[in-house]
């Protein structure tokens, strides 16, 4: 018998975390906290030891090529590093504390700087510094270049360290050496590019193709794993009931409108999300629970609220009513979406009945069907005769809907 600390002995140690960047919880890029997860370290060490570093410039070097190298978390596969705070306005004062002591640390870095030269490269340097840090940040992150504050952020980052390099360049007095090398630089590398166009045409020739054949072989893939999920076993459910015409009935037009939803309406539709999705997963249900083939018509959509829930709650009853007891095969569905009103037609052409003679303990449709409708403000109406059938029609405004 294994006791709690023989198990825990047993139990292999915990994995060190990836060394990966976090999506969340960045001070700057997310050098510091996924190196303080990966260590098992708080990352107010970690980024404490960096500042400490980057006043001999050797924690500048360490973070930058961090930056380029280390990947980002995967969404979902992020662990939370040992004493992690959350940013943001109530953050408290561990991330005072950190503000002060990178502050400090800038102006040890600046002094550093300047003692190291002459004081006026202290400017454009800076300028460069924090240009390439706002283009990595903004680069780095899932937000899409379509957002006008990216781009923005983007020009910024980019004048600012055109500035400081062009600004380095005046100070040390090559600026128009570096005009003219720029000039020479630029009339070589046009003609390379002239040179080489039809390797590059073909090599993006190429991409395009070796892309699409990508996408075709998903697609092939997707239309392969469905088939074989619904068609093909349906196919043997058909060859099993070869000898019951009806359940091979059902069965095909069960398959055709699997695969015509599949194939033509969207998601929302396919997931129940608006009233033709509703039905058409009613009637899936109806005819795999009940020997009745349903052929229904929907015009019109409408997205799905609990007035409609509750009109497919009662179109459901009575087409397992036309199943149960009507006698027939098959029954008729016709619902129309207007501006005002949702309308249900569902017609059978089984014995009928007379309604007047229903006794009062059948409380199918007079309670699941008209007192459903009848609470949310519409109206059922059944007409049938013994012999002629059965037409359940139900109305529901759609101010109530």
């Amino acid at each position: 018998m294994t006791t709690p600390a023989t198990e825990a002995l047993v139990r292999p140690a915990t994995e060190r975390p990836p060394l990966a960047r976090p999506r969340s919880g960045r001070l700057l890029a997310g050098v510091a906290a996924g190196t303080a997860a990966h260590l098992r370290q708080d990352p107010m060490v970690v980024r404490v030891a960096f500042v400490v570093l980057a006043t001999t410039g050797i924690g500048v070097v360490m973070y930058a090529l961090l930056w380029l190298t280390m990947p980002v978390a995967a969404a979902g596969d992020e662990e939370p590093a040992p004493g992690a705070f959350p940013l943001g306005a109530h953050s408290g004062k561990r991330q005072l504390l950190t503000l002060v002591v990178l502050g400090i640390a800038g102006i040890v870095i600046v002094g550093q700087v300047s003692r190291l030269g002459s004081g006026e490269f202290v400017l454009p340097l800076v300028l460069v510094a924090v240009g390439l840090a706002v283009i990595w940040r903004q680069l780095d992150t899932d937000r899409t270049l379509a957002l006008p504050g990216v781009r923005w952020a983007l020009a910024g980052g980019a004048a600012l360290a055109a500035g400081g390099v062009i600004l380095l360049l005046a100070t040390t007095g090559q600026l128009a050496n570096a005009r003219n090398g720029f000039a020479a630089t630029l009339v070589i590398l046009t003609g390379v590019v002239l040179a080489t166009a039809p390797i590059w045409r073909r090599l993006l020739t190429s991409r395009d193709e070796e892309r699409a054949a990508r996408i075709r072989s998903e697609e092939r893939a997707s239309v392969a794993a469905h088939l074989h999920d619904s068609v093909l076993q349906t196919l043997a459910l058909i060859q099993r009931h070869a000898e019951d015409p009806q359940a091979v009935s059902r069965l095909a037009r069960s398959q055709e409108r699997e695969l015509r939803a599949w194939l033509y309406d969207p998601p929302v539709v396919r997931e129940g999300g608006t009233w033709a999705g509703l039905v058409a997963g009613m009637v899936a249900d109806v005819e795999a629970d009940h020997a009745l083939l349903v052929d229904p018509v929907v015009v019109g959509d409408a997205p799905m609220d609990e007035p409609l829930a509750a009109l497919g709650a009662a179109t459901r009853e009575a087409l397992v009513n036309a199943a149960k007891h009507s006698g027939a095969t098959a029954a008729d569905l016709y619902t129309e979406v207007t501006a005002d009103r949702v309308s249900v037609f569902v017609r059978d052409r089984g014995k009928g009945f007379d309604p007047a003679t229903v006794p009062d303990d059948r409380r199918g449709l007079r309670d699941s069907v008209s007192g459903r409708l009848t609470r949310l403000g519409g109206t059922a109406v059944v007409r049938s005769a013994p012999g002629d059938g059965t037409e359940v029609e139900l109305v529901l405004p759609r101010v109530a809907a």
